[in-house]
């Protein structure tokens, strides 16, 4: 498992140390800030708004100080639990990863992918076909998939408003993170998205699901895929013209390499 085969801990080591310099640090200025306040509310009843203005400025600080001293830990406590998982060869360390919502750092342990493939292509093409879509139809999503996301499960647009495979955009990235959250599955993750669009498909858009499922698993069938796909699920400005280019496409490239795979 060449993955794991490194002896180079130091960079877990010297991170480690500095988070705990950082924390040194944070906490001498953490008291300072306490002495001052106290100093300034000694003051205030002869310097009265200044001296309150400067305490509640003072108050500030120190929360601030407080939720930096929250994140620098669990970052240091990251750091120990993946270097020792290193150090002992275990196969799942690179499985916690680091993350961030709304201001604070947390773990989050991500389940084993069952996905086989050598690329995100090509794991979505194996799923896919195990969940019963013939390859004209999966020819039709591969090419979808590429002009959305080019295959990055964490990649936002819109400004921020869309994101993952799909781009799936406000309404449809919250359902997203909220399926994930129910079904013990990482939002960002391959796995979990790929659980979501067919969920999403049988559940939100039957229509498409139903047309998908049946279309005739040709080289015509790889276009009409993409165009339905394009103008009934995707819905990207242009939406015609978009269908035809990923029909194109689905047809050229990904029938071209998919097409009766066996």
């Amino acid at each position: 498992m060449a993955q794991y085969e490194f002896s180079n801990y130091a960079i877990f080591e010297d991170g480690c140390n500095s988070v705990k310099i950082i924390n040194d640090n944070l906490s001498t200025n953490t008291d300072t800030i306490s002495k001052c306040k106290t100093n300034l509310n000694n003051q205030s009843v002869f310097m009265g708004p200044i001296c309150d203005s400067c305490v509640e400025g003072f108050e500030n600080s120190n929360s601030l100080l407080s939720a930096i001293a929250t994140n620098l830990s669990a970052v240091s406590s990251y750091l120990n639990e993946v270097s020792t998982a290193y150090k002992s060869g275990d196969e799942n360390a690179s499985n916690k990863i680091l993350s961030i919502d709304g201001g604070l750092v947390s773990t989050t342990s991500l389940a084993n992918s069952t996905l086989t493939g050598n690329s995100n292509q090509d794991k979505i093409y194996n799923y896919l076909k195990s969940q019963g879509f013939n390859d004209a139809a999966i020819s039709g999503i591969l090419a979808n998939i590429e002009y959305e996301s080019g295959f990055k499960t964490t990649l936002y647009g819109d400004g921020g408003t869309s994101y993952g495979l799909c781009q799936w955009h406000n309404s449809r990235f919250t359902r997203l993170k909220n399926y994930c959250s129910s079904n013990g599955l990482d939002y960002k993750s391959l796995d979990g998205q790929l659980s979501y669009l067919v969920y999403e498909l049988k559940n939100n858009y039957p229509s498409v699901y139903n047309y998908i499922k049946k279309v005739p698993n040709t080289k015509q069938g790889a276009y009409d895929a993409a165009y339905k796909w394009t103008t009934s699920f995707e819905v990207p400005a242009n939406k015609e013209a978009q269908g035809a280019k990923r029909g194109n496409a689905a047809q050229s490239k990904y029938w071209s390499n998919y097409g009766n795979k066996v």
